[in-house]
């Protein structure tokens, strides 16, 4: 569809007689007859680009004829953003290019927001643009190879489609004073008209205050309007009535309530958020052949649970985690706004970790995906964990058949992390197995099978209730590993959002599509308290039981009724006071720091370095790498530390070295580094502050550096000087 547009677009332009006729030079405006032609031509474009792009958003042109012709005002609305958008061609001297070029970015806008609608329930808005990278690192469980190789290809013909455009249309050679006040006008009563109808019209103006259900907002409000919104509303809005009276307001009606724990009683706190998880007896119709989640309906029976309202629905999964872990509304933030991509890159937030590091806790993220997705790597540190580690830092990951890491390493991480420290410890586990896509091709016998599921998604289930199945496994047996240890432990497992399952609210029990469930398990006797929650009232309520009441948030959340009016907007005042205004609740000043965040529950370190001459033992290391590269490799060598995984990656000098993992403790390097001693090197009686300098730095050092599949150093361990080794 859009190479035809452009493609159209070359060839009117080649007939330059009958195009001239039309007046697409207009360099002679002065004919009213040539202006309404033109006004006419930018008009229907208009139309016809917001028709296609609502029919693109609804998945049907019957669907976006009637949105056209049911909901005119809306749809005129989004038309005009348009005609809006197009109308700054007018200003440049190559108008038939920009005019071409801004309705192609549009059009990709709407297939764009097409294909994202076909993989999660969310549409397309303009933070997607800062999740370009997460969503790269993902494609290869989307999409195949032959699908990625034609969107590349399309691509490259759309941009050497709009070349050709930009070579043979004609242009403005000579602009006259009439032209540009025309040009000016137009824009400008296009602009007054979008205005006027913005203020004028409480279905227009019901976006900005009603969006807690987005799709449904695209759907209501159309794309065009939804997704520029996206563009500007950003952050948290600043209150009507903020003031440092306004704060104080909110804050003094909180009593300073201390933790009731006791130092030597303090429980571990694991929280683990199950990924696209939910109990799917609440799809009507749908049975299976036995019961997926016997583990988590068992926890339900003794321990505290209830539904859980979640941000966001078929994907989202960090604005759910970020709610949990501050207790701060994602909803006051801009339209499908991520804080982890926007605020939290550049100060810190009141969370969890930073409140329970006041009684001693040391806090541990555990996520067996990519360490960069969502920047994770970079938010955990403004939201105060101590260690995180990531797949990267796991040995012995399996994948499931849609490629995603397997759930059952999380349980010996988890455990480590709980090892790792003396005192109390708080854990915050995130899954991945049980991530879409759903239409998994394969001939594999699955131990569930369904029945009642939707026509045409009865492999989709499948797919998806064996994966819940192995999850649900996977926390049956960390409550096993648990009950085990000689600690107190409290455990929270909660799903993120519902899987991206093309559910409906009328399919659902509940009629709900932003519930999930979540279930508690501990092992020192607190009552159960069922409770249905928001995701952002998940934490401040089971410190509560646990008698914990550190922190401001944390505070307002326990003490304040949650049916009372005022009680979202007393949370928005604090989340904007903190997060952007003059942290008056705070004394003046941000008084949570960036913590030192250690990638992997222990640190990577490099003890020495060996030459391996002898053939017989190189052959029974490579056996144990199983890897042909190695055949016939007569030297090489062993590096010898710890927290070695498959993504360490061995240095000499600055440089790398070709490296094979062999365990935790070992790996093989197969090329010689490069060392030239020198008089200094030699010389036992070198001060010690020279040896110091010298082992700060990478020169003549052996160092191992944790790198992700896109090259991204996570971690360097200490450096080995040679001379230090067994290699001199």
């Amino acid at each position: 569809m859009l190479l035809f547009f452009i493609i159209s677009g070359i060839i009117v332009v080649e007939n330059e007689g009958s195009f001239s006729e039309m007046r697409w030079h207009m360099l002679n405006m002065d004919k009213g007859k040539g202006i309404i032609k033109h006004i006419a031509f930018y008009i229907i474009v208009s139309v016809l680009l917001g028709l296609v792009i609502e029919s693109l958003n609804r998945k049907s042109l019957v669907a976006g004829v009637e949105y056209m012709v049911g909901s005119p005002l809306l749809f005129c609305f989004n038309t005009l953003i348009i005609l809006l958008t197009l109308s700054f061609a007018l200003f440049f001297k190559r108008e038939i290019f920009v005019f071409v070029s801004v309705s192609a970015v549009w059009l990709l806008f709407g297939i764009a927001n097409y294909i994202i609608l076909h993989f999660r329930v969310t549409p397309f808005s303009a933070v997607d643009f800062t999740l370009i990278k997460s969503a790269i690192s993902v494609s290869g469980h989307y999409f195949s190879m032959l699908n990625i190789a034609m969107a590349a290809l399309a691509m490259c013909l759309v941009t050497f489609c709009l070349a050709c455009l930009y070579r043979k249309a004609p242009y403005h050679k000579h602009r006259n004073l009439r032209s540009v006040v025309i040009s000016f006008v137009s824009v400008a009563v296009i602009t007054v008209l979008i205005v006027f109808i913005r203020s004028s019209s409480s279905s227009v103006q019901a976006l900005s205050t009603n969006y807690t259900n987005i799709s449904e907002a695209y759907e209501n409000y159309g794309f065009v309007y939804c997704f520029t919104n996206s563009l500007l509303d950003t952050g948290i809005a600043k209150p009507d009535n903020y003031s440092k009276e306004a704060v104080m307001a909110v804050t003094d009606s909180l009593e300073e309530k201390e933790s009731t724990v006791k130092d030597n009683s303090k429980p571990n706190i694991i929280f683990i958020q199950l990924e696209s998880f939910f109990d799917t007896s609440y799809v009507k119709g749908l049975k299976c052949s036995k019961d997926p989640l016997p583990v988590f309906h068992s926890l339900q029976k003794d321990y505290t649970s209830g539904l859980l309202t979640v941000p966001t629905v078929g994907a989202g999964t960090v604005n759910t985690e970020f709610e949990v872990l501050t207790g701060i509304r994602q909803h006051d933030f801009g339209v499908c706004e991520y804080p982890y991509k926007t605020i939290l890159k550049s100060t810190t937030s009141e969370s969890i970790c930073h409140d329970l590091a006041k009684l001693g806790y040391k806090s541990h993220g555990v996520h067996n995906n990519d360490a960069t997705f969502y920047g994770r790597n970079i938010v955990f540190s403004s939201l105060g964990f101590d260690t995180f580690t990531s797949m990267e830092y796991m040995n012995g990951i399996t994948e499931n058949d849609n490629g995603w890491a397997n759930d059952d390493i999380l349980v010996d991480e988890i455990i480590k992390t709980l090892d790792s420290t003396k005192g109390p410890d708080f854990t915050f586990g995130i899954t991945v197995q049980s991530h879409g896509k759903y239409d998994v091709v394969t001939d594999k016998k699955y131990p569930l099978s369904v029945s009642g599921a939707p026509e045409g998604m009865e492999g989709q289930y499948t797919y998806y209730v064996n994966q819940i199945a192995e999850v649900d496994a996977m926390t049956g047996r960390l409550v096993e590993e648990l009950g085990k240890r000689d600690e107190k432990t409290l455990l929270v497992l909660y799903g993120d959002h519902l899987p991206s399952l093309e559910l409906g609210a009328d399919e659902l029990v509940n009629g709900d599509l932003y519930q999930t469930q979540y279930v508690t398990w501990n092992n020192f006797g607190l009552e159960k308290q069922d409770k249905d929650l928001t995701s952002y009232q998940l934490y401040p309520y089971i410190l509560d039981l646990a008698g914990i009441h550190e922190g401001m948030v944390t505070r307002y959340h326990q003490q304040t009724d949650w049916e009372q009016p005022g009680y979202t907007e007393g949370l928005k005042m604090l989340a904007y006071d903190l997060l952007y205004g003059e942290k008056y609740a705070y004394n003046g000043s941000n008084p949570f720091v960036n913590s030192e965040l250690q990638m992997g529950t222990g640190k990577i370190s490099v003890k020495d370095v060996e030459e391996i001459t002898d053939i017989s033992k190189i052959a029974d290391i490579t056996n144990n790498i199983n890897n042909t590269e190695l055949a016939g490799i007569e030297k090489a060598y062993l590096v010898t530390g710890t927290g070695f995984t498959t993504y360490a990656q061995v240095y000499f000098d600055g440089s790398s070295l070709d490296t094979f993992w062999i365990d935790d403790k070992h790996l093989l390097v197969t090329e010689e580094p490069e060392f030239e001693p020198d008089n200094s090197d030699a010389d036992d009686n070198s001060s010690d502050a020279e040896e110091e300098n010298t082992e700060t730095s990478e020169e003549d050092s052996f160092t191992i550096k944790i790198i992700d599949d896109d090259g991204v150093i996570l971690s360097i361990s200490n450096p080995l000087l040679y001379n230090k080794t067994s290699l001199l």
